[in-house]
């Protein structure tokens, strides 16, 4: 059971690579919403 213990170091970064992972998938969410957002009012205008 000594094998599965990874550390402070290693626990940290994986938690920080997940807020990471996350961050980027929102911020390409928020910018497909944006885009369609943006197209429909030049199509108004």
């Amino acid at each position: 059971m000594e094998l599965l213990y990874i550390g402070p170091g290693m626990g940290i970064g994986s938690i920080i690579l997940i807020f990471l992972i996350a961050g980027i998938v929102l911020s390409a969410f928020g910018y497909i919403i944006w885009h369609k957002v943006k197209t429909l009012f030049k199509k108004k205008k």
